[in-house]
């Protein structure tokens, strides 16, 4: 199946008294391994250096990856049903800025090479707020 007969609006949408459409991915890894990683393209230094895409292979084992990829799916199977706007709306609105985070070189993939992955992000520091102050 091809893009666009992957993004057509076959099924139902969800519209009183019918069924949801179903979906066509199942879930965020198959979103990713079968149409989002083959459909983008991009010169990645299997190095890491700076200045280059930044992605790591084994993308599941970042917790924002996984959120916003997860994301990205859901919009898509929402989106891919309107037959007017809807991918285009999801490129620019969803996709664009999705992927420009996780490509970003000081994004979640940051330290990790196309080949390795070597994290070196540290999760936000916190302290506590006053108590009551959220009461």
């Amino acid at each position: 199946m091809d893009w666009e007969e992957k993004s057509s609006s076959e099924g139902n949408e969800d519209v009183e008294g019918q069924p949801p459409a179903e979906l066509v991915y199942a879930n965020v890894v198959e979103f990713v391994t079968e149409m989002l990683a083959p459909m983008y393209r991009r010169q990645l230094d299997p190095a890491g250096r700076s200045n280059t895409f930044t992605w790591c292979a084994q993308w599941w084992r970042h917790d924002e990856a996984v959120s916003r990829l997860a994301g990205l799916w859901r919009a898509w199977e929402n989106l891919r049903l309107d037959p007017t706007t809807g991918l285009a709306v999801w490129w620019q609105n969803y996709a664009d800025p999705t992927m420009r985070v996780l490509f970003e070189e000081k994004g979640p993939f940051h330290g990790c090479t196309p080949r390795e992955h070597r994290p070196k992000g540290v999760p936000l520091t916190l302290e506590p707020p006053p108590e009551g102050l959220f009461d």
